[in-house]
């Protein structure tokens, strides 16, 4: 499976679509219990991964406010009165951009780990870009204009 761009679209702070996750070979039954959720990595978390959890709406799922470009975004769904009790599908991409009406990811990937790798080269030139606009640069500690 190879990575692509998917558009998902927002309204309101609330994203709308998500993506159709594989549900081959799975026989769930029961009823779904689906998410959506920003991760990271982080050592002092069992697995490695930091979860922030997506709050549920009506209609879809409410964007987190510390949500940033290059972040890892997971949807998934799992079935917990399922007679298989690990069957869950997921699907892991990373926030490529975001437009006034959809984010854009770049997914899917079989782990979140494969996801942060790709998203690298993204973040290193959002950070290089940082650098070079000094013309909002104020020095720590100061109360001053900028330079």
């Amino acid at each position: 499976m190879s990575a692509s761009e998917w558009v998902f679209r927002h309204a309101g702070g609330c994203l709308i679509e998500t993506p159709d996750l594989d549900l081959s070979g799975m026989h769930p039954s029961g009823a779904p219990w689906p998410w959506a959720a920003t991760v990271w990595p982080d050592m002092s978390s069992p697995d490695g991964w930091g979860v922030l959890e997506w709050e549920r709406t009506q209609r879809g799922w409410w964007l987190p406010s510390t949500i940033a470009l290059g972040d890892i975004i997971e949807f998934g769904v799992v079935w917990p009165d399922s007679d298989e009790p690990t069957a869950a599908a997921r699907w892991y991409g990373w926030l490529q951009r975001c437009t006034r009406h959809a984010l854009v990811l770049v997914g899917p990937f079989p782990h979140p780990a494969h996801a942060a790798l790709s998203a690298q080269p993204t973040i290193d030139e959002l950070r290089l870009a940082q650098l070079a606009d000094l013309d909002d640069f104020i020095p720590v500690g100061s109360m001053g204009e900028p330079r």
